[in-house]
């Protein structure tokens, strides 16, 4: 009996593994994310921030490279040369002159052949060859701040960027919330209102209130119905929005819950976080900083260059010329002296740009405290706001208590009804909606006042 239940129970237990299997596998795709995560997924994921990084790891990479012009160049080099003919030179005829001025007989026999060969046609040669700058005026220190400088402006911005999409991140990450809760509201009110219009229905039917009442709940209850499904539909599309952004495919929940509105400081310490840590400010300093050193690279120019050279000779094949002979060093100096003044007007060119970068970093931090005095006032408006609506809100819960009870005892109508419950729920509506507005202006303060990692951290 027992080995007949088995054979009946086991093909029931294979049924159910794929749906176990396919059960397991949704669990483990679906993600509770929080803010901080979702930015680090951002950035392990989103193609334009991986560009940016590879962009700041050339520039460093071309920063090391500047370093080398200190030390010094080694180069090999070879070459094996045909020419068409030997290299002759014949003194035959020199020879027979003085043998003539000398009264020599026979001088070919006498003083032999007097045409030479200098150089046969098949010849080869390797040498290894040093050479190093002594001095150049100050032009090599230059090129290796310019390179650390064009370093630390590709990092800030790289920064920018990242920056951008962090607001982004939190704009979508809080929309999603939002879109959560509003959608969870909504369920709320359909389903409060869904009980409102049983309860009136069983009235009407029992003859306690007349059909009219029915029909204002019944207009109530296709409201909210058609409340629900918007907020569903948005509720999808702040997901797609943050999915994509952060580079999954199923988020499941979110664990940052939205910061309750209130000035952590006061404006004057936003903006001075701003003047220290922001990294646009930071790229402008440092722009100025590259026109500086240009400047100064100009002017080396009016210095000589002086460098040591050196070669050596390993091998030679039919090279008399440099048969003994295998090195030789020597310092070489090259001086400018006069180029038509285009010395001159290349250094006021560059201090030009060092004008035009105070003029640009003086706008840009009059246009940030604006801005950053623009989102603190949003802030506090949010959170003026939001303390208000806590008020309001416990005073229309009430107001709906008090209404569902005169309804039920008869003394009310179903419209007073419907009326207290929208109310409540547009209070709470707003709620949210201020608390997103709050959320998303604190996060964008705090990543332009360069305090990204305090926020994400805070929850």
């Amino acid at each position: 009996m027992i080995q007949s239940i088995t054979k009946i129970s086991l093909p029931l237990k294979l049924k159910y593994i794929p749906f176990l299997i396919f059960l397991i596998g949704s669990i483990s795709q679906a993600q509770i994310i929080s803010l901080k995560d979702a930015h680090g997924l951002m950035l392990s994921n989103n193609g334009n921030l991986k560009a940016s990084s590879f962009e700041v790891k050339q520039n460093h990479e071309e920063y090391k490279a500047a370093q080398g012009l200190h030390l010094p160049n080694i180069t090999a080099t070879g070459s094996y040369i045909r020419i068409d003919n030997d290299l002759k030179l014949d003194l035959n005829p020199e020879r027979d002159m003085l043998s003539g001025l000398l009264n020599l007989p026979n001088p070919a026999q006498l003083l032999g052949d007097w045409n030479f060969t200098l150089q046969e046609k098949n010849l080869g040669f390797a040498t290894v060859n040093v050479s190093m700058p002594i001095f150049t005026g100050g032009l090599i220190n230059d090129a290796n701040k310019a390179a650390k400088v064009k370093y630390r402006l590709a990092e800030n911005k790289h920064q920018i960027k990242d920056n951008k999409y962090t607001i982004n991140l939190i704009e979508s990450y809080y929309r999603l919330k939002l879109a959560k809760s509003v959608k969870n509201l909504r369920q709320k009110v359909y389903n409060t209102v869904q009980l409102h219009y049983n309860l009136a229905t069983k009235f009407f039917e029992n003859g306690l209130i007349p059909e009219v009442e029915t029909l204002n709940a019944q207009v109530a209850l296709s409201n909210a119905k058609t409340e629900l499904i918007g907020s569903q539909k948005d509720l999808e599309l702040a997901k797609n929005a943050l999915a994509n952004l952060i580079g999954i495919k199923n988020i499941d929940s979110l664990s940052t819950n939205f910061i309750k509105p209130t000035l952590v400081k006061p404006l004057s310490k936003f903006q001075k976080d701003l003047l220290k840590n922001n990294h646009q400010l930071k790229a402008i300093q440092q722009n100025k900083n590259l026109a500086q050193i240009g400047v100064q690279a100009k002017k080396s120019d009016y210095f000589p260059k002086i460098g040591f050279f050196g070669s050596y000779i390993p091998w030679t094949d039919n090279l008399p010329i440099v048969k003994d002979t295998k090195w030789f060093i020597g310092i070489g100096v090259e001086w400018k002296l006069f180029d038509g003044l285009q010395r001159e007007h290349k250094i006021k060119a560059a201090k030009y740009k060092i004008d035009q970068a105070k003029a640009i970093e003086a706008q840009a931090k009059l246009n940030l405290q604006t801005y950053t005095k623009k989102i603190f006032n949003t802030m506090k408006k949010a959170s003026e706001q939001y303390q208000s609506l806590i008020l309001n809100e416990t005073y229309a819960q009430k107001l709906k208590f008090m209404r569902t009870r005169a309804f039920e005892e008869g003394t009310g109508t179903s419209l007073e009804v419907v009326d207290a419950s929208l109310k409540l729920s547009q209070i709470q509506l707003h709620k949210l909606q201020t608390l997103y507005k709050y959320n998303i202006a604190y996060g964008e303060l705090m990543v332009i006042t360069g305090q990204t990692n305090l926020f994400l951290n805070q929850n």
